[in-house]
């Protein structure tokens, strides 16, 4: 029989996620602090609870897809949280973009209750979670991770065991700060051959024709930049929070990240600058405002 699944977090991630699950079969109790969040789940047979807590006590397993380390550890060890529902047996995955110290940290105390974790962050956006294709990166144990791989594959298509406990968060952080790198770098450059006089549709189809090409300028110009919709359904403080993570991570283990750091402080700048709770796309929006460029 297919374990009972807990899910915390019915966001633009959860949601589809929650979904998928379901059409493969599994029964399903969900949790999020915003009612409305539960209400887009209306249509499905996706189970209320009333807490984390009472998510724990009916589910084998709980997903969590929250907004950052801080909620994670309030919602598995505070009050009403996971660990009051939790028993020995059952597992955690978290499937959020966290701080790897925190999950080792996390893991460890759930390990002492007999309670297995896996740290399973998700790459490809909202439009890919949608399409149950994401690409997902799986920290912890690895008999955890093949016991409970059917329900990554359920909205993943591309299932990796990267390690233990933290190295799917790390991994995930790492691929941010790429993404992050390119997406703003070729909104530079986009602005810059804009200002020669080329228009932007030229400069992406050039790009994406040479070696320059990256999803930002595959996907994310097409999708959400030359549209000027900037409606990719990733916030731009939640990009920042991640290049953060990298560099923390980088931190811990006294690796100096110069590329990194300069690239950080770009979006840190978006972000103090009223562009957080933007869609990340938007780094053009401000990029353009930063040099003067105004829109075009």
């Amino acid at each position: 029989m297919k374990p009972r699944v807990g899910f915390v977090g019915i966001g633009n991630m959860g949601e589809p996620a929650c979904r998928h699950l379901l059409d493969k079969g599994y029964e399903i109790l969900i949790y999020d602090v915003d009612p409305e969040a539960l209400a887009r789940l209306g249509d499905t047979p996706a189970e209320p609870a009333a807490s984390p807590e009472a998510v724990a006590a009916e589910a084998d397993v709980v997903l969590l897809s929250l907004p950052n380390s801080d909620v994670v550890e309030e919602v598995v060890f505070g009050k009403s949280g996971l660990t009051e529902g939790l028993s020995s047996g059952k597992a955690l995955i978290d499937t959020s973009s966290s701080r790897p110290s925190s999950t080792r940290g996390i893991s460890k105390r759930l390990a002492a209750k007999g309670i297995d974790m896996l740290d399973a962050p998700v790459s490809g956006g909202v439009l890919r979670a949608r399409e149950g294709t994401l690409s997902v990166m799986v920290g912890g144990k690895r008999e955890v991770y093949e016991k409970y791989r059917e329900i990554l594959e359920s909205f993943g298509e591309r299932i990796f065991y990267v390690g233990d406990n933290g190295a799917g968060h790390l991994l995930k952080a790492l691929n941010n700060l790429l993404s992050a790198t390119t997406l703003a770098s070729a909104a530079e450059a986009a602005l810059l051959a804009r200002r020669a006089g080329l228009s932007l549709e030229t400069f992406v189809e050039v790009i994406n024709a040479s070696n320059g090409r990256s999803y930002s300028t595959e996907v994310k110009f097409p999708r959400y930049i030359l549209s000027r919709t900037f409606d990719d359904g990733f916030a731009l403080r939640l990009m920042n929070k991640d290049l953060k993570i990298a560099l923390e991570a980088a931190a811990e283990m006294e690796f100096p990240m110069p590329i990194g750091s300069a690239l950080t402080q770009i979006w840190e700048i978006a972000a103090a600058h009223g562009y957080g709770s933007e869609n990340h796309t938007a780094i053009y929006a401000f990029l353009e405002e930063l040099l003067g460029e105004g829109e075009g």
